[in-house]
């Protein structure tokens, strides 16, 4: 009897140092992310870029959309940062470099209102709106990659650019388009 009392206070010992935490229910975001995951997002590249934002964590799915869309937003606005430092610091006299630059800085720019919109779509529950204006914002990393093929340290420097976007751009566009066909009332 001795025995099993000690065993039993053992497994309580044991089940109180293991956090609550780990008892909970999966939040939005878990479900989400898992959700994403069987198609072109996986589930940690979906928490990698939507941890970044601590609203993720209690949000509902259509706030979800809207944080993913202003995680884009804020990111195309940082590029867009980098590359007018980038062209402040370029001598005048390479041409080819400075219509990249400014290709990629025009690119970056325009699509920063664009990501705030479609954040106001899913808002407003117009997900296909939202998701159509996503769409786009993933054509930008390709079209100044184009640009910039031509100069090769040009484009490894803003292919890192643009890679990163893409993966920021494409999580945002997956949850448009999962709240649109499956949430969307």
């Amino acid at each position: 009897m001795e025995i099993s009392l000690f065993s039993f206070s053992s497994v309580i010992l044991l089940i109180s140092s293991y956090p609550l935490s780990n008892f909970a229910a999966p939040s939005n975001l878990d479900q989400l992310c898992n959700l994403l995951g069987a198609s072109y997002i996986s589930p940690q590249l979906c928490h990698s870029i939507m941890d970044s934002d601590p609203r993720s964590f209690t949000a509902d799915l259509n706030g979800l959309g809207i944080i993913a869309s202003n995680i884009a937003a804020r990111n195309a606005t940082v590029i867009a940062a980098d590359i007018q430092l980038l062209l402040s610091n370029s001598s005048s006299s390479d041409i080819n470099r400075e219509k990249v630059l400014k290709t990629c800085l025009k690119l970056y720019t325009d699509v920063v209102p664009m990501l705030n919109s479609a954040a106001k779509s899913i808002k407003v529950k117009n997900y296909s709106g939202a998701e159509t204006m996503l769409n786009v914002a993933t054509k930008v990393p390709a079209n100044c990659d184009n640009a910039a093929i031509e100069e090769t340290s040009l484009w490894s420097l803003l292919n890192h650019y643009d890679a990163g976007f893409t993966y920021v751009v494409y999580v945002a566009h997956a949850i448009a388009a999962y709240i649109e066909r499956y949430a969307g009332n």
